[in-house]
C-alpha cells in the first residue's frame, strides 16, 4: 500500500460513521491502494476534518507526538491496525459472509484497550463514556473509534452497509437513500464517473 499525502475535505466524509470514514483513509482499494495517513499529523487533520475531537485535544495530541515522534508512530500504526482489521470486517459484512476470527481478535483486543482507559461522566443526568488526552494518550483517536466501531457493529445500520461500485474507490459507506439502492460512495465523484463512462461506452458502439 502506497503512503500518500493528503489534504482531507468534506467530500471525503462520506461513510455516515467516524469508524467507517476512517476505513476511508486508504483509497482505490479495489485497483491500486493509497494510504492517505502517511504520519500521525496526517491521522490528527482527518481527526480534526471528522469532528472526532475538541480542537484543544488535537493540539495537545500535536504537541505530544513532536515530542515523542516514536510513540506517535507506534500510535498511528495502532490505529491502522484497528483500520484494516475493521475494513476486512466490514467487507465481509457487505457481501453477507462472517468476518474471520482473526479480524474479531484485533477488533476485540483494540476495545479492550480503549475500555481500560475510558471513564463514566454525568453530563444532563445521563452516564456517558468518554476517552480523554490523559487517559489515552496518542491513542485517543483509535480509543473513540473504536467506540464507534463496536457501536456500528450492533446497529440495524449495518444492514444498509454498502461497498463503493466505484473503480478506484472501496470506500464503505451507509446507505441511507430511501430505496436502499444507492451504488457509489458519493454522486458527485464516483457516480459521474460511471455515468461518463457508460456513456462514452454507448458512443463507441
Amino acid at each position: 500500500m502506497r503512503l500518500e499525502q493528503h489534504e482531507f475535505r468534506d467530500m471525503d466524509l462520506v461513510g455516515g460513521d467516524p469508524a467507517l470514514d476512517l476505513v476511508n483513509t486508504v483509497t482505490a482499494r479495489d485497483t491500486e491502494p493509497r494510504d492517505w495517513l502517511d504520519d500521525y499529523a496526517a491521522l490528527l487533520r482527518w481527526a480534526r476534518k471528522a469532528s472526532l475531537l475538541a480542537d484543544q485535544d488535537v493540539a495537545a495530541l500535536s504537541a505530544q507526538a513532536q515530542a515523542a515522534p516514536a510513540k506517535a508512530a507506534a500510535a498511528l500504526a495502532r490505529c491502522k491496525q484497528l483500520r484494516e482489521a475493521l475494513c476486512t470486517a466490514l467487507y465481509a459484512l457487505a457481501a453477507g459472509a462472517e468476518p474471520a476470527q482473526a479480524e474479531l481478535e484485533t477488533l476485540d483486543q483494540a476495545r479492550l484497550a480503549a475500555s481500560r482507559t475510558a471513564r463514566l461522566v454525568s453530563r444532563g443526568g445521563r452516564l456517558q463514556t468518554q476517552w480523554s488526552v490523559e487517559g489515552s494518550g496518542l491513542d485517543l483517536i483509535a480509543h473513540t473509534v473504536t467506540a464507534y466501531a463496536i457501536e456500528l457493529l450492533r446497529d440495524p445500520r449495518l444492514d444498509r452497509l454498502r461497498v463503493c461500485d466505484g473503480r478506484d474507490c472501496g470506500w464503505v459507506f451507509v446507505d441511507t437513500s430511501k430505496s436502499g439502492r444507492r451504488r457509489w460512495c458519493d454522486m458527485a465523484t464516483c457516480g459521474n464517473v460511471a455515468k461518463a463512462q457508460r456513456f462514452s461506452a454507448r458512443h463507441k458502439h
